[in-house]
């Protein structure tokens, strides 16, 4: 009985704490530095889709570690109860805008290997006036450009909104379960 409760008070220390500096409010992201999501919508096509579940690491994710084209979970900005998932497209400091579908950093084009811009319709995803990047701020996209409410929409991303980085498929449609999430 002791051992039981010598564990639940860690575990409760551990979750107040907050280790891995995670935004969720799971006991599995918050303690353990993991959580699992399930893909509700399509506006991560290719990428990722309806009904695919996935593995987020929430270790140690930081300013430092972040890369362009990491795929991350966040709070979403109008409700901080629901989770959204999007691509990093610009980090604090550096410039961002759209021109006929080709997404510039910094006045460079970013190679978007995982979108098909042929069925981009939508005035949004051709066009986008330059927009700088606050500190402690993120610019997200989805993948399915046109069906995707990302930071075109709902603004900048405070970073400490980030719960983590998706990692890997853990079960996805098509026989893609495994597979890494690039």
């Amino acid at each position: 009985m002791l051992i039981v409760m010598i564990l639940i008070l860690l575990g409760v220390t551990a979750y107040v704490i907050n280790p891995f500096k995670t935004a969720s409010n799971t006991i599995r992201a918050r303690v353990f530095g993991f959580d699992i999501y399930r893909i509700p919508s399509r506006s991560m096509e290719p990428t990722l889709v309806p009904g695919d579940y996935i593995y987020v690491s929430a270790r140690g994710y930081s300013d430092k570690t972040m890369q362009t084209n990491d795929v991350l979970v966040f709070l979403y900005p109008k409700n901080k109860k629901i989770h959204y998932i999007k691509r990093l497209i610009a980090k604090a400091g550096e410039r961002v805008r759209i021109e006929n579908f080709i997404v510039y950093i910094n006045d460079k084009p970013l190679p978007q290997l995982y979108i098909n811009t042929t069925g981009l319709k939508q005035p949004f995803s051709r066009f986008m006036k330059e927009k700088q990047v606050p500190k402690g701020h993120l610019f997200l996209l989805g993948d399915n450009r046109d069906n995707s409410n990302d930071s075109r929409f709902f603004g900048f991303l405070p970073q400490k909104d980030v719960v983590g980085k998706a990692v890997s498929l853990i079960f996805g449609k098509n026989g893609r379960s495994g597979k890494r999430i690039e």
